[in-house]
């Protein structure tokens, strides 16, 4: 059977039509999953100093990098608070968008402890397969490493496009086996890899660029709160951004893989009943 092409217009329109029409449930989930643990992530590490040099010093780069492994080292309750709040929130916002059966927040709350275990599997499988072979060149010598290091970039860029739509099997299809999702998802992408990687891209650059450009207004603002009130505040919003990011991100990838599964997603029940 020919694999579907991705239309990206519709993929889009799909995700913010979705995410519209369960605002109050997905705000409900995010908050739970993703804006809480991301806000006591962001505070922690902004209550940790470190130390540039002073005025005019030029930065230590291993200096600079050996403080910042100590910090999330200090912080790891906080870090693994955040990256149990987002696979949480993954699981929750995937099912609510995407499951045909229109389950209510309590169903959805439910299914979040059986897939947790194979979540956290497939990350685990994903990081290894797209980040292991870069971690493995850093140890060769400075030149090789540095060839190394371009060679394999488009293969971990490739390796992520094709791994995107797993997490969407697991919760969607009820795959428990990560390497199943990760199979699924690769014959899912077969054909559309190009597409997939433009539209992660775009999406990707234009949160970074709109979040960098809203985080430094918003901080101007709130530096008149003073130290503290501007930390508390800046860690608010930038967790918000991170918060939106997610939930935008896995409304696009229900879109995408029911558009290329060829399912009916429940955007379209939701915006054409």
């Amino acid at each position: 059977m020919a694999n579907r092409k991705l239309d990206m217009g519709k993929a889009w329109v799909q995700a913010t039509g979705l995410i519209g029409a369960n605002r109050d449930l997905v705000s409900v989930l995010a908050g739970i999953f993703l804006f809480i643990p991301f806000f006591v992530a962001i505070l922690a590490l902004m209550n940790s100093d470190i130390d540039l040099g002073g005025a005019g010093s030029q930065p230590d780069p291993e200096q600079i990098y050996a403080q910042i492994v100590a910090v999330m080292v200090d912080n790891w309750w906080a870090l693994l608070l955040a990256s149990i709040g987002q696979l949480c929130g993954g699981i929750a916002i995937i099912t609510l968008l995407g499951d045909r059966s229109r389950p209510t927040v309590s169903e959805v709350l439910k299914r979040v402890p059986g897939l947790i275990l194979p979540m956290f599997g497939l990350q685990l499988l994903v990081t290894l397969a797209t980040q292991g072979p870069s971690l493995l060149a850093e140890r060769l010598p400075e030149m090789a490493a540095a060839l190394a290091g371009f060679v394999l970039l488009p293969i971990t860029l490739y390796l992520t496009v094709k791994f995107s739509l797993a997490n969407a099997v697991i919760v969607l299809e009820r795959r428990r086996n990560p390497l199943v999702a990760m199979r699924e998802s690769w014959r899912l992408t077969k054909g559309n890899s190009f597409f997939l990687f433009a539209f992660m891209f775009m999406l990707g650059l234009l949160a970074v660029v709109i979040g960098l450009i809203l985080t430094m207004i918003v901080g101007l603002v709130l530096a008149a709160l003073g130290e503290r009130g501007a930390m508390i505040g800046n860690a608010a919003f930038i967790a918000g951004i991170v918060a939106t990011f997610y939930t935008l991100f896995y409304a696009v990838t229900v879109s995408i893989y029911h558009q290329l599964a060829g399912t009916v997603s429940q955007t379209e029940i939701d915006l054409f009943d």
